[in-house]
């Protein structure tokens, strides 16, 4: 292989696929990424055989063929080149890329030995704007649980069915998106599947251009598909909790407020917050919610809000990391909280829409 290349192009290929790379302890070359040729074009590719990244880039092919070179070594090469342009080329298992300046040699593995990375099966697809969906992904996937002790939470559930819900918890908090039929596209009747956290948190990187984006589902895989670059990943195995089974439909008090002074308090007080980030709060009929939190070691903190409070005065612990996230979600400038105690989870949603909402359990008040 031969090939003349812009080194800001292969910088940005390598920045995409950079996610994909494996650790190697079993296999040593899921650490390497492959440059291989193409259908007239230069692709990037890495795997840790769960999830697989492409990217395709122009240049100038002189002659054909592939190599696959050590991830962190190709990597920290093109950091420390200046110069513009690239000359790679593989012989015998060794890349030499060069510049005007300079002629570094990396140690690879033949092209062959690399995992083949798998295609989908389907000709299923959702298609969407990238800023509406990457924008509602990022209402929810805070709630996903980053643990393997239960792989069916370490993911968002795409449930469709006319509409299309995206949902993430961890246990402790859960949060539904909803997109209606008129935002998207598609040819699928109906879908429930698990989207590991970290393909959406390689999508949410590399997704960077307003544009429109495909998705590909087979019975065991997913495709993203953004033109230049395409993830593919196995879909996760299992049954996502029966979730709606939880969601508060009536409230011993509800409140109304200002988002943005909710948010800006909890954020005050979790200055004074212990090491269960927790935040004090205590409702007041009918108008007044009040933020407090007191650590012997740091000081106090107390914030009185004016609110719409209907109900019973009650008085909970919440962790505020947990409860920002929530906010953070919601589109308005005024919210509506639903509580039932210290034992049953917050409802928070906003007062003018209906496609998001958070739930939040409380921390029990021994």
């Amino acid at each position: 292989m031969k090939i003349i290349i812009m080194r800001e192009n292969i910088r940005k290929a390598f920045s995409d696929v950079e996610g994909g790379i494996g650790s190697g302890i079993m296999l040593p070359i899921l650490k390497n990424i492959l440059i291989n040729t193409e259908k007239g074009r230069i692709k990037i590719c890495s795997t840790d055989l769960e999830i697989a990244i492409t990217s395709w880039i122009n240049g100038k092919i002189v002659d054909e063929g592939g190599i696959t070179v050590p991830a962190n070594i190709f990597g920290a090469v093109l950091n420390n080149i200046t110069e513009s342009k690239l000359e790679l080329n593989s012989t015998d298992s060794k890349l030499k890329i060069k510049t005007d300046k300079s002629e570094n040699t990396i140690q690879g593995i033949k092209n062959s030995e690399f995992p083949i990375i798998p295609q989908i099966k389907s000709d299923n697809f959702i298609e969407i704007k990238s800023d509406i969906f990457k924008k509602s992904l990022n209402q929810i996937i805070n709630a996903a649980s980053p643990s393997n002790r239960r792989v069916e939470l370490n993911g968002v559930l795409f449930f469709l069915n006319n509409e299309l819900k995206l949902v993430a918890t961890d246990t402790f908090r859960l949060a539904e998106k909803t997109l209606k039929n008129n935002e998207f596209q598609t040819n699928i009747t109906e879908l429930r599947a698990i989207i590991p956290l970290k393909v959406i948190q390689e999508f949410l990187k590399i997704c960077k251009e307003d544009k429109k984006i495909k998705i590909y589902f087979d019975p065991h895989q997913i495709l993203f598909d953004l033109d230049d670059v395409q993830i593919i990943s196995r879909l996760i195995e299992g049954n996502f909790p029966d979730y709606q089974t939880i969601i508060p439909k009536n409230f011993t008090t509800t409140v109304l407020i200002n988002k943005e002074a909710l948010y800006e308090s909890i954020r005050l007080a979790a200055v004074f917050s212990s090491k269960i980030n927790n935040v004090n709060i205590k409702l007041k009929t009918p108008n007044k919610l009040i933020v407090y939190n007191e650590e012997s070691t740091i000081g106090e903190n107390k914030s009185e809000l004016d609110a719409e409070v209907e109900g019973e005065n009650q008085e909970l612990i919440f962790n505020w990391h947990y409860f920002l996230d929530g906010l953070k979600g919601i589109e308005g400038e005024n919210i509506l909280l639903g509580f039932n105690g210290d034992v049953k989870p917050l409802l928070l949603k906003s007062t003018n829409k209906d496609d998001y909402f958070y739930i939040l359990m409380p921390i029990k008040n021994s």
